[in-house]
């Protein structure tokens, strides 16, 4: 790796750590300010309920498939008439 590269994954992973420590040592000395405080808001909510609202599909023909019936026409090159079959054993 190159050292650029290297030194910002150290960086990356530092920061990480220091928000982690900050996150779980932080108090307010009072109620008012871990109120405001978006890290206790955060922490002390409960989770959010899945909810969807599901719509059954609708199936509707868009058109019909009209096939035609496809002839090829055999063409006779001069060249195949030249080229003789491998040999017998």
């Amino acid at each position: 790796m190159r050292f650029t590269s290297r030194w910002l994954t150290w960086l990356c992973l530092s920061l990480m750590l220091w928000t982690a420590v900050a996150e779980s040592t932080h108090n307010h000395p009072n109620k008012t300010e871990s109120a405001s405080c978006s890290i206790c808001a955060v922490a002390h909510s409960t989770t959010p309920t899945a909810t969807s609202n599901q719509v059954r599909p609708v199936f509707a023909a868009i058109g019909l498939l009209q096939e035609e019936e496809v002839i090829a026409k055999a063409r006779l090159s001069v060249f195949d008439l030249g080229i003789r079959g491998p040999p017998a054993i």
